[in-house]
């Protein structure tokens, strides 16, 4: 095999579990043999229109502008930068198939090239994605279409699901369940292990974070990540504990779902005030990871989590919505505990639990060690991919 093509709505610079995903895997790829591509949208307009990331060569395309825009308006040049290098790689991976899906499907086609389709969130194939917040009467006025659209999809030659949860709704969509193989995200367990309590004491010192328990958000501050909640959970928590302080990773900035400001709005009221600290966008979050003493992962919504996975890895217990792929992360009352989407009562009553006992938080972490080990080291999850790629291209 000579390469991979990777088309997808956003890439790095974008941070997020998909984009890291796409990057961990590509960079593995070249480093193994394989030539990787990337086709995405140039969100910013400073950003360069061909580069190479670790080793990936990524072409970006027009427009720029905000993501709701122009990840639709990016479909025609998309295509016509995946004609063009269709030919010089094996196979053709899809990342997303709101937008994407069935244009680039058909041009992978008419290239010749064999399609590995890959959703990105929950929903894509239900159609339920679509109208979120709308109803039932929106979902069943959708439903032909969205029907329609996966006969399109079905013909793709192989199809990978990263949770349970979207290997069931493919397959409730017609996708013979022999063809999805189930990849669920993998992280680099070396970088993200756990830390003993003078080396967690020395990342807090070094990233000037506060002493005390520490329960940590990683993630963009996007509006259906639960921030809300968290935020209005963890005043809960404050009000009882002295020692907890909440640490949010990450940023809002630039994307049209941010809820940035208003967190920070709220963590000035005097309730939280110098109890929650914000740290801005952070590339790589490992030692923020590892300086934590608890994992909080709200979302709403969610297809597997790879914040929450890095955290597994780094030996953290977690609080988390029992939602989409989070339920293959966490093993109930084990290696974190399960709370019903949107209840700040519930997140609120486990963190304190959790804030309150360290031996608890010391045995689920152990448990959730094992099972990111278990589960979910990329070395594995890239080995599945490679063979998945080599006998998808066979077959063609």
């Amino acid at each position: 095999m000579t390469g991979i093509l990777f088309v997808t709505e956003s890439f790095h610079p974008v941070l997020g579990g998909g984009e890291t995903h796409i990057r961990r895997l590509g960079a593995r790829l070249v480093r193994s043999g394989f030539a990787s591509t990337v086709v995405t949208r140039r969100s910013e307009r400073g950003w360069a229109r061909e580069d190479e990331v670790d080793g990936i060569r990524v072409l970006r395309v027009s427009p720029a502008g905000p993501a709701r825009v122009g990840k639709y308006l990016m479909v025609p040049s998309a295509l016509a930068a995946l004609r063009r290098e269709a030919r010089r790689h094996d196979v053709v991976v899809v990342r997303g198939t709101r937008i994407l899906g069935v244009p680039a499907l058909l041009a992978a086609r008419g290239a010749g090239r064999p399609v590995v389709l890959q959703p990105e969130v929950n929903g894509e194939w239900s159609g339920e994605v679509y109208t979120w917040g709308h109803g039932r009467r929106a979902a069943r006025l959708l439903a032909p279409a969205v029907s329609l659209r996966n006969l399109w999809l079905r013909d793709a030659d192989a199809f990978v699901a990263m949770s349970r949860a979207i290997r069931e709704e493919m397959v409730g969509a017609g996708v013979p369940r022999e063809r999805v193989a189930l990849i669920p995200h993998g992280v680099d367990t070396d970088r993200f292990r756990p830390a003993d309590p003078a080396e967690r004491a020395l990342l807090r010192r070094r990233l000037f974070l506060p002493e005390g328990v520490l329960v940590l958000y990683t993630g963009r501050l996007l509006r259906g990540k639960g921030l809300e909640t968290l935020m209005a959970a963890f005043a809960s928590v404050a009000a009882q504990e002295d020692a907890a302080r909440l640490v949010l990773v990450g940023s809002g900035a630039g994307q049209a779902l941010s809820i940035e400001d208003a967190l920070r709005k709220r963590a000035s009221e005097g309730d939280l005030a110098g109890r929650v600290v914000f740290t801005g966008r952070v590339d790589d979050v490992a030692d923020h990871v590892r300086a934590a003493d608890i994992f909080a992962f709200p979302s709403v919504f969610e297809a597997l989590g790879i914040s929450l996975v890095e955290a597994s890895a780094a030996g953290l217990p977690s609080v988390a919505s029992r939602t989409g792929g989070i339920v293959d992360v966490i093993e109930e009352g084990r290696s974190g505990i399960l709370v019903t989407p949107g209840s700040e009562e519930e997140l609120a009553s486990a963190l304190l639990a959790l804030v309150r006992s360290p031996p608890h938080r010391a045995r689920m972490g152990r448990e959730a060690r094992r099972v990111a080990l278990l589960r979910f080291d990329e070395r594995d999850g890239v080995a599945r991919y490679r063979a998945l790629f080599r006998e998808t291209s066979a077959r063609r």
